[in-house]
């Protein structure tokens, strides 16, 4: 094996000849390590560690090789330099984990207490050549992560990425793809054992992708990925979510091992908490989708239909029943349009609803303190009547307790003039018998008398009939005689007809 090393090592010290004298340098100075770009991994703040491999054909053996480093934020050695060995007879040196203290450094003229993770420049002097390499140093207890998001094989800038933690789903860091479709992510790391990530990429219009990436121990060089998605045609995207008049806007959170986007809301109990999604078709607004929700509540499946509000929106609305709060619901929306379907989840946390709680206590206490208003107006009313009333009765019990007496005579008076009374009527009563009797006896007197008199009247009217006979003979003798003299008569007659009917009537009458 040692062997094999030499033969490398030999071989590329006679490249690293070729190289030079082929291009005619003035220098032969080669440095094998640090390469440019090496990323090295600062175990201790205290002190920079680093393997330094050089090699020059033309420097004299014994030839010191010098170190100057310089960092981030002014960082520089106090020195022009530090030895770190020699040129051997093969005109190499090797050092290994060669240690650079922090008290060889300062910033702005003021020493430094740690160094810190940044790029650094290694200049390496022999002989009067010199050579600057750039290297990274950086924490041992961070990883950097590059994702490179492709769609159709092509970089696709303004991807999402996110990094989680497989053990406990923590999400790590989030960053944006750039045009050339690469992100870099910087997240923790524990170099003293296997590390396992979770890398998602999600755009909108794009189906969410994943990979599980597994980082071994002492690790110090960026780990690539790469992740391939694809178009989506049609998507829905929540805008914002509603409760109460309160708007929240809609954040994804995409969660390792789930395909579909994630979002988080909050809500109060006993209200009516609404979504407003958009759906659209290759970036165009979508009029007739389907989108519906699907949920448990108290261990019973629900769902609610989202109804159009125009512009491609979708008003999504769920009634919170009251139930023992806190509680969270796991909202499963799915669209659907023509062919295509699209899912995306909503986690709802439902939290007591105290604003409802305390006005319908305070319009409690308003309708209580009203009553109580009311009531306290009618007890002073009754009061009032009652104090009125007890004085009334108290001028009662005094004006009878004083007329007591009075009311006694009186009641005595009254007795005895009823029993006045009842003798009277006793005695009107046996007058108005026998006047009834007489009034009886008379009446049938004056009946008789009345039948008399019609018999009268009859043997009257009978002697006028007579007389008139007479009187037309008479009157037949009698042409000389001038009509008044007949009117006379006839009016004679006449009066003694009505007197006969008068003294009739009067009799009639008194019966």
């Amino acid at each position: 094996m040692v062997k094999y090393m030499n033969l490398i090592v030999l071989g590329m010290l006679m490249f690293g000849v070729f190289v030079t004298l082929s291009l005619g340098s003035s220098t032969a100075l080669t440095v094998y390590s640090p390469f440019p770009g090496e990323h090295v991994a600062l175990i201790n703040p205290k002190e920079l560690i680093l393997n330094i491999s050089v090699y020059d054909p033309i420097a004299p053996v014994n030839s010191t090789v010098g170190v100057t480093i310089s960092g981030p934020y002014d960082i520089k050695m106090t020195s022009a330099g530090v030895p770190v060995g020699e040129l051997n007879s093969s005109h190499m040196l090797t050092v290994t984990d060669y240690a650079f203290p922090v008290t060889l450094f300062e910033a702005n003229g003021t020493q430094i207490s740690a160094f810190i993770p940044g790029q650094y420049n290694v200049t390496i002097s022999v002989a009067g050549c010199s050579e600057t390499i750039p290297i990274y140093v950086i924490s041992p207890n961070e990883i950097e992560i590059l994702v490179c998001v492709y769609s159709n094989g092509v970089p696709l800038p303004g991807a999402t990425v996110s990094i989680y933690n497989v053990t406990n789903g923590e999400l790590l860091l989030t960053n944006t793809t750039n045009s050339q479709g690469l992100a870099e992510l910087t997240v923790p790391y524990v170099y003293t054992m296997t590390n396992e990530y979770n890398v998602t990429a999600v755009k909108p219009g794009y189906q969410l992708v994943y990979k599980e990436v597994t980082v071994p121990a002492d690790h110090i060089t960026p780990v690539t990925v790469k992740l391939t998605t694809k178009p989506i045609t049609f998507v829905l995207t929540p805008v914002y979510f509603q409760d109460m008049g309160v708007i929240e806007p809609a954040e994804p959170a995409q969660l390792p091992g789930t395909p579909e986007p994630v979002y988080v809301a909050s809500a109060y109990m006993g209200t009516t908490f609404s979504i407003i999604i958009n759906a659209t078709e290759s970036g165009m607004p979508v009029q007739g989708a389907t989108i519906s929700a699907s949920y448990l509540i108290s261990g019973k499946q629900m769902s609610s239909t989202a109804t159009y509000i125009g512009n491609g929106q979708y008003n999504l609305s769920i009634v919170l029943p009251n139930s023992t709060v806190p509680y969270d619901l796991e909202l499963v929306i799915t669209g659907t349009y023509q062919t295509n379907t699209y899912t995306f989840i909503t986690l709802l946390s439902v939290q007591p609803n105290f604003y409802c709680e305390i006005q319908r206590l305070q319009s409690e206490v308003s309708v209580l303190e009203s009553e109580v208003d009311q009531l306290k107006v009618e007890i002073q009313s009754l009061n009032e009547t009652l104090t009125l009333q007890a004085s009334e009765i108290a001028s009662l019990k005094t004006y009878l307790e004083g007329n007591v007496s009075y009311f006694s005579m009186q009641i005595s008076s009254l007795e005895s003039e009823i029993k006045y009374l009842n003798s009277t009527l006793m005695t009107l009563s046996s007058e108005l018998t026998t006047v009834n009797s007489t009034l009886t006896s008379e009446v049938n007197s004056l009946t008789s008398e009345v039948n008399s008199l019609s018999t009268q009247v009859s043997t009257l009217s009978t002697e006028v009939n007579n007389l008139n006979t007479t009187i037309n003979n008479d009157n037949q003798k009698i042409s000389s005689l001038t009509t008044l003299v007949y009117g006379g008569i006839i009016l004679g007659v006449i009066a003694l007809i009505i007197a006969i009917v008068a003294v009739v009537l009067v009799f009639r009458k008194v019966a």
